[in-house]
Order: structure tokens, then sequence, then C-alpha cells
């Protein structure tokens, strides 16, 4: 299995920066603020527990993700899968010229009131550029439509476009713990990724695409094609009961990441956590639901459980000594 975990930077709990002050960075964070407030459906409930600056960092980050998403999951036409994979790879020329230059990019219009805070960020904070690579190298996997034979592949996947994410989130929270919290974030990322993969498994056939592992299917005898056309049975059943323990194996591998996160983020970790494992929890109780509908949690389910990790205070193990 792939679990290969980029180095940790040598400052890995740090000072928080100073707010920018740039009237031009600050319409670029807002813009951020309003695409994650837009689209972040469930991780805006953990980002707005983040104190400042902070919480402006993770809305840029997001920006620059949600972009990259959009170059991969934006309808595409008969035979332009080429054009979009050219797309990403402009897309990561920019990035690295911009940050080896540390200027904005010019020659992207569509992007452009993203660049200036991602700029910032990533001058600010101990990011890994390899995750972001990462990254991008899984929108294409998602573009080439590829099927993952193994769970191997399928970890591989859920490591680039999740795991990854995770990993970033820490150098902006800071950490203690060094490269063994790096795996744990790792493992939290791929629970996550795992759980959108169940909730998203009909609409995702739709596209072509399967994330699930050949192998799994062929143990339990059900046929992928299935997926899109919303017909289940008992094979159907096993196949997603194996799924969703796999998936909760991974959330208590993580358990205890939160006691190694900088106190002042540990609710926006577990917050996110915890809305993606309720999620779960709710699709475990009829499994089938996921062929006919997508899956939510209501916006009142997810602002308690921001108040309930507001109200938290970890100690090893996932236990809370209040709340």
């Amino acid at each position: 299995m792939n679990e290969t975990h980029r180095r940790a930077s040598p400052i890995e709990v740090h000072a928080a920066p100073v707010p920018p002050i740039n009237d031009a960075l600050r319409q670029s964070y807002a813009h951020c603020r309003q695409v994650a407030r837009r689209r972040a459906r469930n991780f805006y409930y953990g980002l707005i527990l983040t104190p400042q600056p902070q919480r402006s960092a993770l809305y840029a980050i997001y920006g620059f993700m949600r972009a990259c998403d959009d170059l991969a999951d934006e309808p595409t036409a008969p035979g332009d899968q080429t054009h979009r994979l050219e797309q990403i790879q402009a897309f990561r020329d920019r990035m690295q010229e911009a940050l080896r230059s540390r200027r904005v990019p010019t020659d992207d219009p569509k992007h452009a009131a993203m660049w200036p805070a991602f700029l910032d960020v990533m001058q600010r904070y101990p990011i890994d550029v390899q995750c972001l690579h990462a990254m991008l190298d899984g929108q294409c996997a998602d573009l080439r439509g590829e099927r993952y034979a193994t769970f191997e592949d399928t970890y591989d996947y859920c490591y680039k476009v999740a795991a990854t994410v995770g990993q970033v989130c820490l150098s902006v929270w800071g950490y203690r713990g060094g490269g063994a919290t790096l795996k744990l974030a790792a493992y939290r990322g791929v629970a996550l990724q795992l759980t959108n993969i169940l909730r998203d498994l009909s609409e995702d056939a739709r596209r072509d695409r399967i994330y699930l592992p050949q192998e799994d299917f062929e143990r339990f005898g059900f046929d992928p094609d299935r997926l899109s056309t919303a017909t289940a049975d008992e094979s159907f059943d096993r196949l997603m009961l194996f799924q969703i323990e796999r998936a909760r194996s991974y959330y208590l591998k993580a358990v205890d990441l939160e006691t190694f996160v900088e106190p002042a983020c540990r609710a926006t970790c577990w917050a996110m956590m915890r809305i993606y494992r309720r999620l779960m929890d709710k699709i475990a109780r009829n499994p089938r639901r996921v062929l006919g509908e997508r899956v939510r949690l209501s916006a009142p389910s997810k602002a308690w459980i921001a108040v309930t990790a507001a109200r938290r205070r970890w100690v090893p193990g996932g236990g809370s000594a209040a709340g």
C-alpha cells in the first residue's frame, strides 16, 4: 500500500503571521471566503471555527483546491479530455512559476481573484508544494477515468485528492509529532474520501467514474455497471457494509489527530471529521439510499456539530474531557 508521507517542515508549530494589509490581498482573501461559503457545504462549518489569520489562509487554500477540482469536474464534451488535461497542466505551470517568482499569474483571468491570496499563504506557511502536485495528479486521474484494481490503488487516489489536503491544513494550523502526525492526517483524509466515494457512488458511475476497487466488486459478486442504474440486492448490501467498515477503520486510525494539532485549531479539525463521520453513519443506516439520492446532513445538524466542537477539550484516545 502506498503510504508515502511528505517530510515535515522543521517548523511544525509556528507563530501566527500578521494579517494581510494590502487592499488587493484583502479582496483576494474576501473572494476565497465567499467561494468557501458558497461551495464548502461541509467543510465550511469547521473553517469558521478557525482563529485568524489561519482561517483566511484555509479559505485561500480552499479557493485554490476548488479551482483545481473544477478543472476536472465541470461537464465535458466528447473528446474534451485532452483539452482538460492541458488546462490542468497549464494551471500547474502557473502555480510553479508563481511560487518561483513570487508574482501573481497574469494570464489566468478565470482564477485571477484567487491567486494573490494563495501566493500569500504559500509564502507565510510551511506548506509542502508536493501535496499540491499530488492533488493535481488526482484530478488528472479523474479526467482519464482511471479504474482501480485493488484497494492499494484506491488508497493512492484517496491520498492524492484528500490526505494531502489534511496535511496542508496541518501546516496552517500548526502541529507537533512530525511524520507520525502527517500519517494520522493521511488516514483521516482517506476516511473522508472513502465517505465521499460511498455517498456519490451512483452519481460518479453515471460519469463513468468508479473508485471502489474491482477486487471488491468481484469478491461480493456485484457488477459496477449496475451502480448507474440504481439497482441493488444483497450483494450490494454486503459490498457497502464492507466499505463502511473499512472507512470506519480509517477514522479509528486517526482518532488521536486533534491532540497533536495546535489547541486553537483543534475544533476545526474535529468538526470537519465529525460531519463526515455523521454522514457515513447516516449512509450506514440505509446503504441503498446512495443509489437514488445524495445523502446529506442538514444545516442545523452541521451547525450543532460546530457548536459541540467549539466546546470540546481533547484527551488522547479521542475522548473528551468536556462536551
